[in-house]
């Protein structure tokens, strides 16, 4: 599994494009898709300069349908808007991408928290977005169940299998030597090393797949 950061230009969402006019950031704080063309947003600014004048603006945006201010002091403002925008929230949904929120909204483009299960789902993802606006990805990193998604029994087994010398050029003990130094079955032992190796193998492809998913942006 693995954590994005992923930065969108979005010339038709308003509440994007008048942060080109108003230095301010935003955060999206949760969002309701309401059809293929209107999204309902939850929004929070925090700017003692500008966040009337930011309001006022995405207020007369043309793709403002709607906008209603909950909450605003002479620094801070939340409100709710509908928007008809929801092109980069679909790209990214509709390439089985989970949008980790808040969205953040500044200079033009919002900066996208994604979670994805599998490398395998980007270039789909990274297509959607070439019909969004000028794009570009931050950071990528593993998210999951440790480092390598190994659980305590198989990362014992590894290591006690690498330091008996199982994984040298000449192996000279064997999976019963392995589990009688687990002080396990010898059934046990193997299923424990074979899971580890295998998730090893896999995590290997994905940062391959990774690394070349990122070379093609």
């Amino acid at each position: 599994m693995y954590l994005l950061k992923v930065r969108v230009d979005q010339h038709r969402c308003s509440l994007a494009v008048t942060t080109k006019k108003c230095p301010v950031r935003a955060e999206i704080i949760s969002y309701i898709l309401l059809n293929d063309e209107d999204a309902l947003f939850l929004v929070k600014t925090s700017d003692a300069e500008y966040v009337t004048e930011y309001i006022r603006e995405v207020e007369r945006h043309p793709n403002t349908k709607f906008i209603q201010v909950l909450e605003k002091t002479p620094i801070e403002a939340s409100f709710i808007a509908v928007v008809s925008d929801t092109t980069g929230i679909k790209a990214f949904e509709n390439s089985y991408c989970f949008i980790k929120t808040p969205i953040i909204v500044e200079g033009g483009s919002k900066i996208y928290e994604i979670i994805v299960p599998s490398t395998s789902y980007l270039p789909k993802a990274y297509a959607n977005l070439n019909n969004v606006g000028q794009w570009k990805v931050i950071e990528i990193k593993s998210i999951g169940e440790g480092r390598t998604g190994l659980t305590e029994a198989q990362r014992r087994a590894l290591k006690i299998a690498y330091d008996l010398g199982y994984f040298s050029e000449r192996r000279e003990v064997t999976i019963n030597d392995i589990a009688m130094a687990l002080g396990v079955a010898k059934s046990t032992a193997h299923k424990h090393l074979k899971i580890a190796i295998s998730k090893l193998v896999e995590r290997y492809i994905q940062e391959k797949e990774l690394e070349k998913s990122i070379e093609l942006l």
